[in-house]
């Protein structure tokens, strides 16, 4: 009996000390049990947020009965790590590689302020890139503790969503069905709405949520603005080096799958594919050299996105956007790596610096509040190659605050740089369309000395402001910059590469 005893009054010591933490938080499909890594900021990870079959829309995660344990990482989704994408996450120090991938990987991670902090914090939703076809929310690099720690008044989401061809596998099938198949990106509108629906039990405020994404992540939030253009959750968008992304309507990557897993061309293929292992399909994919895109179906993805764009038809929301100054630096070493190839002088404008431009001022002719920014920051500790420059995801380790994962210490301009990127973004989540005024950041005008650059050698630690029209005078000439392109080849644009 005093050994009973003792055991409930454990119990409900337990219980006490959780909810006076907050560690337990209650969620529409049961409660969830985090921990306190540090004193001032609560973790909660590995959160189903949705459940999907193989090729259908996600459903709302099932409710639970007992409380959940969100105190790891949930599995990944399954990866394309083909040899260009595995040197490419071993170029920037990632350790993406050795996760565990299963097909039930839908699940959302929060960092927000312990209860003695505020409450009621803006929403920063973050979304990885990888070129639709591997990435992952379990990296380190990821991790949104250090802006919480750092940053009043913000919480930190980050989510898995679907890749490759169990992400947008182009099947004629479903094609002929009018269906959407691009299942990463309803994976993301179920992240969204789970995001606000929840968000207020752990203190964030379902009024103020932001998307934040990076290469195809970026892609992905600028596709919901078209998606979605009477959105009323996400009140600001910040893309990092991606803007529209790839589409097709070919289903020849799918045929040449199926094929090379048994499951020829017939009115059986579908249903034959839907049994096959996971990792037979990965296996696949990667030996097939097959590349899965966004498929352009008009409902997520569409064939007028121009025009869209052009007219205002979309969601008219503040916006951040951006490019690094060498995208293409580690695209030509991953080339050299893997195939002793060429290199590809034309990428960062064609893939990158133009396209950020033409997003920006497409925003500001509906008159939306936009700020531009170039990221120039160059740091040994960034990458395992000392010849990499401000290359495609090098800001990631400054905006999350994660430069400390390498062996290399950070130089005290880039511990600053760091916070003050943290500072630009964390204050755009707060108020998105006056927050960055406050920081003296013009709104983006590519006529006049408005363009927001970071880590430029004059100012390392902050910015000096440059001028957009100048930064984009090669896109005048964007049909010789295609042609140059197609003569190279392989070129890895958003959607197509990382």
């Amino acid at each position: 009996m005093k050994l009973l005893f003792t055991l409930v009054t454990v119990a409900l010591i337990a219980g006490v000390h959780s909810q006076l933490t907050g560690l337990v938080v209650h969620t529409q499909q049961g409660d969830v049990a985090g921990t306190l890594p540090i004193p001032t900021v609560r973790q909660f990870i590995g959160i189903p947020y949705a459940t999907a079959k193989r090729w259908e829309a996600p459903q709302p995660a099932p409710r639970r009965n007992s409380v959940f344990r969100a105190t790891s990482f949930g599995d990944s989704c399954v990866q394309t790590l083909s040899a260009s994408n595995i040197q490419f996450i071993n170029l920037v120090g990632g350790d993406g590689i050795n996760v565990t991938e299963s097909e039930n990987c839908l699940s959302i991670n929060i960092w927000s302020p312990s209860i003695r902090r505020k409450q009621g914090t803006a929403v920063m939703l973050w979304i990885y890139g990888g070129g639709f076809a591997f990435g992952t929310s379990n990296i380190n690099g990821y991790h949104g503790q250090n802006i919480v720690r750092d940053n009043d008044d913000v919480t930190v989401v980050t989510f898995n969503y679907r890749l490759n061809i169990f992400g947008q596998p182009g099947t004629p099938q479903l094609a002929s069905e009018s269906k959407s198949q691009n299942f990463g990106l309803l994976d993301l509108d179920a992240a969204v709405n789970w995001v606000h629906d929840n968000i207020a039990n752990f203190g964030g405020d379902p009024s103020r949520i932001i998307l934040f994404g990076q290469s195809a992540g970026s892609a992905a939030a600028d596709a919901y603005t078209f998606a979605h253009p009477h959105d009323t959750i996400v009140k600001g968008i910040i893309e990092q080096s991606g803007t529209g992304a790839n589409a097709t309507l070919n289903p020849t990557a799918w045929n040449t799958v199926a094929n090379a897993v048994g499951c020829a061309s017939t009115a059986a293929q579908f249903s034959c594919m839907q049994t096959v292992p996971f990792r037979t399909l990965e296996n696949a994919v990667i030996s097939t050299n097959s590349a899965f895109n966004l498929v352009m179906d008009d409902i997520t993805v569409f064939s007028d996105t121009a025009t869209r764009a052009a007219t205002g038809n979309f969601l008219q929301v503040p916006m951040i956007g951006g490019s690094t100054a060498q995208e293409a630096d580690i695209f030509v070493v991953v080339q050299e790596l893997v195939t002793l190839g060429f290199t590809i002088p034309v990428v960062t404008e064609l893939g990158f610096t133009c396209s950020a431009g033409i997003a920006a001022v497409n925003r500001v002719k509906v008159g939306v509040p936009t700020w531009r920014y170039q990221y120039q920051g160059i740091f040994p500790d960034i990458s395992i190659r000392s010849d990499l420059r401000s290359f495609h995801a090098s800001e990631i380790p400054l905006v999350f605050g994660t430069y400390n994962l390498s062996s290399i210490p950070a130089t005290p301009a880039e511990i600053a740089l760091s916070s003050y990127i943290q500072q630009a973004w964390v204050s755009f989540a707060r108020d998105p369309k006056q927050g960055l005024l406050k920081l003296g950041w013009p709104v983006y005008n590519p006529n006049a000395t408005t363009l927001i650059q970071l880590g430029n050698q004059a100012n390392q630690s902050g910015f000096v402001l440059g001028n957009g029209e100048l930064l984009d005078s090669s896109c005048q000439r964007v049909d010789v910059l295609q042609a140059v392109a197609v003569q190279l080849g392989g070129l890895l644009l958003p959607g197509k590469g990382v």
